[in-house]
């Protein structure tokens, strides 16, 4: 990896394994950085990043006791080149859609956008929602 962004989340996960596979195998990520066989990996996606791990509760880290679904409360939007193709991709892998396929127009401070997107749950329960920038129109 040449880069590291200033913001990657970290999500930890119940099974590493099945995490890893449904990231790289079923979304398409790219391994990153990986440490022989340990149970943490950093993901890319594009221009998107994140880290998966296991943990061991020590009471370092946690803010509260998890529960599945993990990541309650918070959505991570990846941008993507093409959500419908992602979309089938997934579906095709046996992977319930959590939120269906859409286009929706978002203001953005500079510009209006039309996005197509949907979300799905990973195996630990984060919310992932692919998002693909049909059009921008720049406010006048």
């Amino acid at each position: 990896m040449d880069r590291i962004n200033a913001l990657v989340p970290e999500l930890w996960c119940s099974d590493f394994d099945a995490s890893l596979h449904f990231y790289v195998e079923v979304c398409g990520f790219s391994v990153g950085q990986r440490r022989g066989d340990d149970k943490h990996a950093y993901l890319t996606l594009g221009e998107s990043q994140l880290m998966i791990g296991t943990w061991e509760q020590d009471g370092t880290w946690e803010s509260g006791p998890f529960e599945h679904p993990y990541g309650r409360g918070i959505n991570l939007q990846i941008l993507v080149d093409d959500a419908r193709a992602l979309r089938e991709r997934i579906r095709e892998a046996g992977v319930e859609v959590f939120v269906e396929l859409y286009t929706t127009t978002y203001w953005r401070t500079h510009q209006t956008d039309e996005r197509t997107e949907f979300a799905v749950l990973d195996p630990a329960g984060y919310m992932l929602r692919f998002t693909q920038i049909e059009s921008e129109t720049p406010h006048p």
